[in-house]
């Protein structure tokens, strides 16, 4: 026992030494929880309880792989089940397959599968879309099965149209899906949670397996989830909750804070322990970001403090634009780095949403300075990987339509979209998979004798494959890309990109087989493999080994730390989202959102916000957040404070007017002129935050995300506000790293290459775009415009020539 709680602070050991009964831990940001967790694990288990009456249930991989990191050292190898929510569902789901209609190799969809199968049960279900969109609908019907509302009990409710229509699908879309023997990752808790509490017999088996439950980031719980805890802690009501309100920061994807608000109501005998205590952050930090969450009101009050040294005050700084913010970031790593006071993976960038670091990559690139973007779905997302995928997910479960659909002709069999239609239109009829219809295709009297022969090709490599199912996943995909020739099909049809080899992707995954069969020596299967890459996390591939510079949102922040902290755009519109300024509940998760990104930060902060911001193409207004009003100035260092006025009383705190009489209204338009994008990577369309854990990515996927488009409720701004010409400063190279390269004031400088050079027909190179041809120019002076069609995406984009970043590749 002492070597478990020894250095434990007095709140610790209170909580890793409650074995019995229900327990629930406050734990402020950068307080230690995993260690309390792991620790109590290791006490439990130094206390008799045996390590497969325990469950250990997290949000993320990485986080359970910390922990089961931690508890090897404490208790070297104890079976103890660590892991996410939805990978504990999926696997009990498998057990118990067939009392919700599946088979024990069930499919799981991504978000892509799950948008395709949406689409065709809005197709079989006969319903318009004029009033309820595909995104609307999904959304809609993700949100019931979240509340756990039966597809019966959607259709007995009234409310919104898009909801009544999204009603009409939705039994559509699970029959569909029950068909297919597969589930989308609302499902993977809807199920579970149903059987639960349809088969009592199922619920007391697990209550009494499964004597001792921990869960971790309660605060993000949603109903289904909370069902699913509290029914397997009915006879033995052994359940330990950490959390901390302050941190529920996904609302908007159905987690529901009053689950731990309420939990000393659920359980009236709980034992309560607050870890209040930061190990993290200085006092500076950790004063600001104290004073910003005292604002909100459905919270547990906490006494957050630190032993930590007091370190560098908070900086909160004003840009003219996001290019001088991104400029200036870039240059102050660099600096850093170059004195020596840092590492590049000393840093993080965050943001509100993943279109304002496009133009940090361009800064970071411009320097020579090292980052990565915090996405670890992105690589399973490629079209080459997703191919691989699905012909394992056909070879694992034969009524994968999706999967079929997307292979059967690729590499090209002369399939084509009619023959697969005429195919499907078969198995509807017939109510069976796809792949059986194909066997039958000979029944199918409207497809024609080729058609015929395609198909049954393509059968007959099916068959093939699937006796290789057996095998080593290594063996699988070797044969399954050698089989397919499907090397040969990308170099002959593939383009390739810097960052993006379709090859060596191919390469990469087949790497990752390898590593799973090492990984996995005994217990290895197509279908686990399948599993962990269908669960796996946006965090997953972060490494903080790597020596880089991290950009990510602030929701994918969670769970992280780092030395040195930026959080940019902290702007109205942006954070809070101008979405959630309507209703007092998201406007507190938007505070509690930025609350986060600040208690990442371990020595250094940076807040910053810009005067204009490039949004879709346009510079526009950009007002302050209205956050920044509740920060304490005491504890912060303001630079550049706004030109205009000073907003700050004497008091200190800033007086944050109910009208922003500075900004002025934009020049009128000129009657005919075009949309143009000023040239920025932020110029490109806004997209939307991943979620943090694929896990929950079809629930993401379908309901509405609190990311956005702010362009409708900001004003444009008009050419002369831009900064006027500036004489071009000479690059300085220090240690391999060049630093104080092109800022936004510097874009308008006389040396750059003439407008009159660019002729219709020229080719160009654009940094983030890559090279294009000139299809169309209009307007003259400042406002001349180009029409650009890009090889790479063969997209066309617009951009006013005096301010975009264009290399004149070839004037002809």
């Amino acid at each position: 026992m002492d070597a478990i709680t020894k250095n434990l602070t007095a709140a610790q050991t209170d909580a890793v030494t409650h074995v019995d009964g229900p327990l629930l831990i406050i734990a402020g940001p950068g307080s230690g929880k995993t260690r309390v967790v792991t620790h109590r694990i290791a006490y439990m288990l130094q206390q008799g309880v045996r390590p497969w009456q325990i469950a250990a249930l997290t949000f993320t991989n990485k986080a359970a792989d910390e922990m089961r990191t931690r508890l090897n050292l404490l208790a070297p190898d104890q079976p103890v089940w660590m892991g996410t929510f939805h990978r504990f569902c999926a696997q009990q789901l498998r057990r118990y397959a067939s009392f919700v209609g599946l088979s024990e190799n069930y499919s799981i969809y991504d978000m892509a599968d799950s948008r395709s199968a949406m689409k065709r049960a809005i197709q079989a279900a006969g319903v318009s879309t004029s009033h309820a969109t595909p995104e609307q609908i999904a959304s809609a019907i993700s949100k019931a099965k979240n509340r756990l509302i039966t597809p019966e009990s959607m259709q007995q409710q009234s409310g919104r149209a898009s909801d009544a229509v999204a009603a009409r699908v939705y039994p559509v879309y699970q029959e569909q899906l029950l068909l297919a023997n597969a589930v989308d990752f609302d499902d993977l808790l809807y199920h579970f949670a149903r059987l639960l509490r349809e088969n009592p017999e199922v619920r007391g088996e697990l209550d009494a397996k499964l004597k001792y439950i921990m869960v971790d980031e309660y605060q993000d719980t949603n109903l289904a989830q909370y069902a699913i805890v509290r029914a397997m802690s009915v006879d033995n009501p052994n359940l330990a909750v950490t959390g901390d309100p302050d941190q529920s920061i996904y609302g908007w994807r159905g987690a529901d804070l009053n689950n731990i608000l309420d939990f000393e109501k659920d359980y009236p005998h709980v034992k309560t322990v607050r870890l209040e205590q930061n190990y993290r952050s200085t006092p500076n930090i950790l004063a600001v970001a104290d004073q910003l969450i005292r604002h909100n009101r459905r919270r547990k009050a906490k006494e957050l403090y630190t032993d930590n040294p007091d370190g560098e005050n908070v900086v909160l700084r004003q840009y003219q634009d996001g290019y001088e913010e991104a400029d200036a970031i870039a240059d102050e790593i660099a600096s850093q780095m170059i004195a020596g006071n840092a590492e590049p993976r000393d840093f993080a960038i965050f943001c509100r949403m993943n279109a304002l670091t496009r133009s940090l990559e361009h800064a970071l690139r411009n320097r020579g300075l090292p980052y990565q973007i915090v996405n670890g779905v992105e690589f399973y997302q490629r079209k080459e990987v997703k191919d691989l995928l699905a012909y394992l997910h056909l070879i694992n479960n034969p009524a994968h339509d999706v999967a079929l659909q997307r292979i059967i002709n690729t590499p090209a069999r002369s399939i084509g979209a009619t023959t697969l239609g005429r195919l499907q239109n078969y198995a509807d009829e017939q109510r069976i998979p796809m792949l059986q219809a194909a066997r039958q295709v000979d029944e199918i009297d409207t497809l024609s004798k080729r058609s015929k022969t395609m198909v049954r090709s393509f059968v007959s490599l099916y068959d093939r494959l699937r006796k290789k199912a057996t095998e080593s996943l290594e063996d699988l995909v070797r044969y399954l890309v050698e089989e397919t020739k499907y090397i040969e099909y990308l170099e002959r049809t593939s383009v390739e990109k810097e960052d993006a080899n379709p090859v060596e992707n191919v390469d990469e995954f087949l790497s990752a087989a390898v590593e799973f069969d090492r990984m996995h020596p005994e217990d290895g299967s197509l279908e686990a493999f399948l599993e962990q890459v269908a669960l796996v996390s946006d965090t997953d591939k972060f490494e903080d080994s790597n020596n880089r510079v991290t950009l990510m949102t602030l929701h994918a922040a969670k769970g992280l730390e780092f030395p040195r902290v930026f959080v940019i755009g902290v702007e109205d519109d942006l954070l809070p989202h101008y979405r959630s300024k309507q209703d007092d509940q998201q406007l507190e998760e938007e505070r509690r959102l930025l609350f986060v990104g600040i208690t990442r930060a371990k020595q250094w902060l940076q807040l910053s916000y810009a005067k204009r911001r490039s949004m879709r193409g346009d510079f526009r207004v950009a007002i302050p957040s209205m956050f920044l009003s509740e920060l304490p100035r005491a504890d912060m260092n303001v630079i550049e404070s706004f030109a205009d006025r000073d907003f700050f009383d004497d008091s200190g705190d800033m007086d944050y007017p109910d009208s922003w009489d500075f900004v002025q209204e934009p020049a009128p338009e000129e009657e005919g002129e075009k949309e143009y994008r000023s040239d920025s990577v932020e110029s490109s369309a806004v997209t939307t935050d991943p979620p943090e854990s694929t896990e929950t990515a079809v629930a993401s996927s379908a309901v509405e995300s609190p990311t956005g488009d702010a362009s409708d409720s900001v004003s444009v701004i008009p050419d002369v506000y831009m900064d006027p010409p500036a004489k071009k400063k000479k690059p300085k190279s220090r240690g391999g790293i060049t630093v104080g390269l092109t800022t936004a004031s510097e874009m308008l400088s006389s040396d750059r290459v003439p407008l009159g050079a660019y002729r219709e027909g020229s080719t160009v190179r654009h940094p983030d775009y890559g090279e294009g041809t000139i299809m169309e120019l209009t307007g003259r002076g400042p406002k001349r415009t180009a029409k650009i069609r890009f090889a790479d995406d063969d997209s066309e984009q617009t951009f006013r020539l005096a301010f975009a970043k264009l290399e004149l590749v070839d004037a002809s």
